[in-house]
């Protein structure tokens, strides 16, 4: 039997679909405890006072605006079985073909992988409910977690001659700047881009220039997202078309601007006798381990993780519900 640690290694290094949302998130915390310690921050910009020389000093009574609380992140707690039964029906491997142990190997592999995709897809989901809702909910009859970042979309509007949406959006953007927040993305949806397109405004703003490989590179490389346009005063637009099983991980129409440098994911550490029999706290992403059932007969691969994508400060993302006229 395999040790948990050589599992995880293995959970790891087996491939995963492109998450772009995933990667932009640059803080990540590992909590020592199963809880989390969820920050919230607020920012206003102000001035410095002036004087003249050798005058004293101004008294600043400056608040700290930052306030932590323990919460309970999601769970992702799963499992897959080997049988004999397995091991013998579906004797393949690409490499050695009838090859009882190579079999079983490949199988192995691919169950491991499949496990780590699941984890990292419903990561993935999670982070786009939090940047187009404002929220994690989800329910699926036998489970439910929720978690709400007080992020209430604004209706708007979106007509092909009479919408300023230039305009608007860098309104948007500023609205951003003067909470301390810099929008890095634009996220835009299917009907959304088209309608954009139909826009005077927009069309005589984007900056045909960029319009190239570089610009282009998440076409290639990330099966979600594409690159739309740069316009002067805005971050990059992206079309999120991320779908998982056959689901939008962003639904309706929606325009989306996000500072990913005020998100980021926490996990809550993992206390399992089957990864340590002294019972310590693990802090990781995901761990994996295998235990024997069925008297021997099976085996049981099991992954778990403790996610909790989170944003700073509602100020952080701007989400419009977008009505197309």
């Amino acid at each position: 039997m395999a040790d948990w640690t050589f599992l995880t290694r293995l959970y790891r290094q087996a491939p995963v679909a492109p998450q772009f949302l995933t990667k932009q998130i640059k803080n990540i915390d590992f909590s020592p405890l199963p809880k989390v310690n969820l920050y919230s921050e607020s920012n206003s910009l102000t001035l410095a006072s002036l004087g003249k020389v050798y005058d004293p000093p101004t008294p600043v009574n400056l608040g700290v605006n930052l306030s932590s609380t323990l919460v309970d992140p999601a769970q992702i707690y799963e499992y897959d079985d080997i049988t004999e039964e397995m091991i013998f029906s579906q004797n393949y491997n690409p490499i050695m073909p009838d090859n009882v142990i190579a079999s079983k190997d490949y199988l192995y592999a691919k169950k491991v992988a499949e496990l780590k995709r699941r984890v990292y897809n419903r990561i993935e989901w999670m982070l786009a409910q939090v940047i187009s809702t404002g929220a994690i909910a989800y329910n699926d009859g036998d489970r439910a977690f929720s978690v709400s970042y007080g992020v209430s979309p604004d209706a708007y509007t979106l007509a092909s001659t009479t919408t300023k949406v230039v305009s608007d959006l860098r309104s948007y953007v500023k609205a951003m700047k003067q909470n301390g927040f810099s929008p890095t993305h634009i996220f835009v949806t299917d009907n959304v881009e088209k309608a954009l397109w139909d826009n005077t405004q927009f069309k005589a703003a984007v900056d045909t220039t960029t319009f190239n490989v570089a610009q282009m590179r998440y076409d290639a490389t990330e099966p979600f997202v594409n690159f739309v346009a740069e316009v002067k005063g805005l971050p990059p637009i992206y079309n999120y078309g991320g779908n998982i099983g056959g689901s939008d991980l962003i639904t309706g129409n929606k325009i989306i601007l996000v500072d990913f440098n005020a998100l980021g994911i926490a996990y809550g550490a993992i206390v399992n006798a089957n990864l340590d029999p002294q019972m310590n706290p693990i802090a990781a992403d995901a761990v994996s381990w295998e235990e024997n059932t069925n008297h021997g007969a099976s085996r049981s691969i099991f992954v778990m993780s403790r996610p909790l994508p989170y944003i700073l400060n509602a100020g952080a993302v701007t989400i419009l519900s977008v009505t197309i006229s």
